[in-house]
């Protein structure tokens, strides 16, 4: 009787593990980051935009909760999507405009009251440090004052020959929620609206 107890304990250990690394593989197998294997799928096909993305839950420790918020106005071109107090996305429609990441880049090589330091230049991606110019700073003591420094992110997506960027609120995050972002944003698969006639 034992020896039947035993069997039976290790045939469904066997088809439990195997359960749960086939869930890890199928992720795996369609390229999503280690990451984000915990993260829940949210269609934003709801809000005119055919596609999915993986969102940060309550485990991700970014002070996120599982609510996904997303203000838009339909007809708009203009979404701000919400997990939580400290994960923001805010997402812009660009229709064909091949050159709002490159209008973006010179953007901030201009901006007179910071200092931008690219961490991250690709074709689709500016990921950034951005610092407040303080004057004075030069000869005040080391003790005084806070520095104002914060990450951003600028993405762009296309999706259904639309240009959509995806970046941060203006005021920007810590370097560990940037880059979940970017996580999240690279990990958007585009829905296939196509009504069979």
């Amino acid at each position: 009787m034992k020896f039947k107890f035993i069997i039976f304990s290790l045939l469904i250990s066997c088809l439990t593990f195997n359960a749960c690394t086939d869930s890890v593989d199928d992720k795996e197998s369609q390229g999503i980051d280690e990451a984000l294997l915990d993260f829940n799928k949210f269609s934003l096909n709801t809000y005119d935009i055919p596609a999915t993305i993986l969102l940060p839950d309550e485990t991700s420790n970014i002070g996120a909760s599982t609510k996904v918020e997303v203000t838009h106005t339909e007809g708009d071109f203009l979404w701000d999507l919400k997990v939580g107090p400290n994960f923001e996305l805010v997402i812009n429609d660009w229709g064909t405009d091949k050159e709002i990441l490159n209008a973006e880049v010179k953007k901030l090589k201009n901006l007179e009251f910071y200092n931008v330091k690219f961490l991250k230049k690709t074709p689709t991606t500016i990921l950034y440090e951005r610092t407040l110019n303080v004057d004075g700073k030069k000869n005040a003591p080391k003790n005084v004052g806070i520095e104002h420094k914060s990450y951003h992110l600028f993405m762009t997506k296309t999706i259904q020959n639309i240009i959509y960027t995806f970046e941060t609120n203006d005021g920007g995050s810590t370097k560990e929620i940037v880059e979940l972002q970017e996580k999240c944003i690279n990990s958007i698969h585009e829905i296939n609206n196509s009504k069979n006639s």
